[in-house]
């Protein structure tokens, strides 16, 4: 029995010296702050393209506290790293005026908007955002203080398309973008064959009918081949 808790008690203390050496709080009735995605492994993207029509999109950050909660509404801090953000708040992004945690809460979840721009169809921006210390809350482990959003309406061949090629054959972005304009759907991820086939069709039409009413002149690439679909129907 001695040995066992001379083990236990080695174990314990080996544990608190990793979690010393890596950095990582050791809480003794302090609250600390931190979001819920770790910095290094997560970032989350923003694609207007996705999103047909929209001006304006919302994203989240969540941020957890590790203490036990406090029993009225308790204010926390995020500010912007104004050193890692390409962003323009007010342009391209805008946050709520105030963040806090309700009554008990031990999660909280702040809404970021985006603003859809011109600048977006050729740049990507960054939006960097760091909670901050204040009278309730410290920064907890470093990797979870920040949190990254990468926004832009910039056009490129999906990761779907490879499975859509049958229906809707090679990709351009010309026809990409037409195809988001003739049917409001920008993502065809894992959709089925008959939703795809239903997509290119539509597509299909909206090119027929672009051709009608442009005195028999196709929708044509740059390079003047005329869009297609190699689907049937």
């Amino acid at each position: 029995m001695k040995k066992e808790i001379i083990t236990l008690l080695a174990a314990a203390l080996l544990g608190l010296s990793s979690c010393q050496e890596a950095g990582i709080p050791l809480y003794s009735g302090e609250n600390y702050i931190q979001v819920v995605k770790n910095l290094t492994v997560d970032s989350t993207t923003v694609a207007f393209l996705l999103a047909p029509g929209a001006t304006e999109l919302d994203s989240f950050l969540i941020v957890k506290t590790t203490g036990s909660g406090y029993p009225g509404e308790t204010p926390y801090e995020i500010s912007i790293d104004r050193q890692l953000t390409t962003a323009v708040e007010g342009t391209h992004f805008k946050l709520p005026t105030t963040t806090a945690f309700k009554p008990g809460a031990m999660r909280d979840t702040l809404p970021v908007t985006f603003y859809r721009t011109p600048d977006m169809k050729t740049r990507s921006f960054r939006l960097v955002l760091r909670v901050e210390e204040n009278e309730a809350f410290k920064p907890g482990q470093l990797q979870y203080r920040h949190k990254v959003f990468v926004m832009h309406d910039k056009i490129a061949r999906p990761d779907w398309w490879t499975a859509a090629t049958t229906y809707l054959g090679v990709y351009s972005d010309l026809k990409y973008q037409t195809l988001i304009d003739a049917t409001g759907v920008a993502d065809l991820t894992g959709a089925s064959p008959s939703e795809m086939r239903v997509r290119a069709l539509q597509l299909k039409y909206w090119l027929e009918e672009y051709k009608a009413t442009h005195d028999g002149r196709p929708l044509t690439e740059e390079n003047g081949d005329e869009v297609t679909v190699p689907i049937n129907g």
